[in-house]
């Protein structure tokens, strides 16, 4: 019997991350796998797009925005989001809810792989490496002088998993730790803080928080005021003011960023021309081991929720 268009293909999956390689054959033994075409966080309307084309039963998501909109326009067909990833704030989950669409994430498993990350883009800010490797290529032998990781007070905004692994790491080189996250359980080997204590202390400032409320604006990164800051991002681009942090290291007030994460993906702006930066396109997850178990869990959770709705 054909399917009607309403009810869409309760054979096929979306993939919509930038790529999902990894762990297809369980996918492709029961279903008809469908990969991002353009192998970058989509827009909202290019997510509706694909939905509407192929209207599958399953979507496995990156960090595009899943909003109340692209739900409702998918009810009837989708069954199940499963978040490539931990984080689900670009999920609505109260549409979600009403819709009776089934929402899941992979927790834990990339906490190593973005907090090994955090810690080479904070090693690579302290020697610029980044910068000594592009004027050795232009043939500039110059050697510019870097700075220690031992002994300096590394301020962590959010402590959750990742948070609490990048302090561990930290801990290794003889560092001070201080985080600043009002649900975190306390640990004996770091100190809470406020957020404009752990500003005016912190040699290393971390983010790992959740969200998309700007916790950097500013205000915040005014704060810093010329101590040599060096600011690492490596969970949400919306939590820091890009424009803001833009200004403040061409004033010196901050000295080096590192950011993973941008607020318009891919990112294109004005720090790009700042030597003082290292800038990654969102790789948090792009260590081979961690990338494949999080494709894994993300399936064992897409087809959980399919069973729970009927589908299997």
């Amino acid at each position: 019997m054909m399917m009607s268009k309403k009810s869409g293909d309760n054979r096929t999956i979306l993939a919509t991350t930038s790529s999902f390689n990894a762990a297809l054959p369980p996918l492709r033994q029961k279903f008809r796998l469908v990969a991002n075409p353009w192998k970058r966080k989509l827009t909202e309307d290019e997510l509706l797009a694909l939905l509407e084309e192929h209207r599958p039963v399953g979507l496995l998501a990156g960090t595009e925005p899943v909003t109340r909109r692209v739900l409702a326009a998918a009810q009837g067909y989708l069954r199940v989001v499963s978040r490539v990833g931990a984080g689900w704030d670009n999920v609505d989950h109260e549409a979600a809810g009403e819709l009776r669409i089934r929402v899941y994430r992979t927790v834990g498993v990339l906490t190593q792989a973005v907090a090994e990350l955090t810690l080479g883009l904070i090693l690579a800010a302290l020697r610029s490496i980044a910068l000594q490797d592009r004027m050795t290529r232009q043939g500039k032998w110059q050697k510019l002088m870097g700075g220690l990781l031992q002994g300096k007070t590394v301020g962590i905004i959010g402590f959750g998993a990742i948070g609490r692994r990048v302090g561990e790491l930290a801990r290794a080189f003889d560092c001070r730790i201080i985080y600043f996250d009002p649900q975190a359980s306390e640990v004996d080997w770091a100190e809470r803080a406020s957020l404009q204590k752990l500003l005016e202390k912190a040699d290393i400032i971390t983010v790992h928080a959740s969200g998309k409320e700007m916790i950097l604006g500013p205000q915040e990164l005014q704060t810093l005021g010329k101590r040599e800051v060096i600011l690492v991002n490596t969970a949400r681009g919306e939590l820091i003011d890009e424009d803001a942090l833009h200004s403040c290291l061409i004033e010196g007030q901050i000295g080096f960023a590192c950011l993973d994460v941008f607020g318009r993906e891919p990112y294109q702006g004005p720090l790009c021309a700042v030597d003082k930066v290292v800038l990654t396109p969102h790789i948090g997850s792009y260590a081979r081991e961690a990338r494949q178990m999080t494709e894994e869990a993300a399936i064992r959770n897409l087809f959980s929720g399919l069973e729970a709705a009927g589908v299997l």
